[in-house]
């Protein structure tokens, strides 16, 4: 077996991680760079595939992946899955109550195995605690707040059938635009916004936005630009972070 066919850490190139099914999603401490990765993982895609899709960089989306795997929040595919261990009953004074599983800090909790679903990975990137609206129905659409209603071509809409044609030019014009918008803009929150208003701002989007929300939805071409859209969200938040801790 070659090298180069291996990654560090994780396994072949090749190798489609899958969600460990036994760990409580919505328990997880993660950033929103990390539900992202983790919203990639479906037992289909590979970690090379994960790479390219994930617009987070090379080296910075195999972190992730690592962190994720030396946790055994994800598995390989000659991994089993594995229920965390039982916590151990003692006649001293009870500790701090559980607060979940944790990156690079492994404290379990012991639910029963859970099924896997998109929602639970919006609740574990999002971590708000306000219930999505229905669709089409966001307060302060992203969408329609940044929508320039500069002229998309008919032929750029045939595909995509679960998208009405509205949300497929608006998806068009905020993408066509993605770079060129400064982060504060796409989010529509002050230059100097706070953590919690970015935390509010980020929440909303990921509602409207999250490739998840439209889990075997025909969208066509117009998922990988959602997908692009979210990560452009997710950089976004970081550099607005970046540039209030330096004030």
């Amino acid at each position: 077996m070659a090298q180069s066919d291996e990654i560090s850490g994780l396994g072949l190139r090749t190798d489609r991680p899958k969600l460990n099914t036994a760990i409580d999603l919505a328990s997880l401490k993660l950033t929103p760079t990390e539900g992202y990765v983790l919203s990639r993982i479906d037992g289909r895609v590979s970690y090379d595939e994960i790479c390219r899709i994930s617009m987070l960089g090379r080296e910075g989306t195999l972190t992730i992946l690592r962190k994720l795997k030396k946790a055994a929040i994800i598995l390989g595919p000659k991994d089993t899955v594995v229920s965390p261990p039982p916590v151990r009953k003692s006649a001293r004074k009870s500790p701090s109550p559980d607060r979940g599983h944790t990156i690079g800090h492994t404290t379990h909790r012991t639910p029963a195995p859970v099924q896997v679903t998109p929602e639970m990975l919006r609740k574990a990137q999002e971590k708000a605690g306000d219930k999505p609206e229905p669709a089409g129905k966001e307060p302060g659409s992203l969408l329609e707040r940044l929508d320039n209603d500069d002229p998309v071509a008919p032929a750029d809409l045939i595909e995509g059938h679960d998208l009405s044609s509205e949300t497929k030019r608006r998806i068009i014009r905020v993408y066509r635009r993605l770079r060129k918008l400064p982060a504060h803009e796409l989010l529509g929150v002050p230059e100097a916004a706070d953590k919690a208003t970015l935390k509010r701002a980020f929440a909303a989007a990921s509602k409207e936005l999250h490739p998840d929300r439209y889990y075997g939805k025909d969208l066509g071409p117009f998922r990988e630009k959602l997908a692009k859209i979210f990560a452009r969200l997710t950089e976004a938040v970081q550099e607005l972070e970046k540039a209030h801790k330096g004030k």
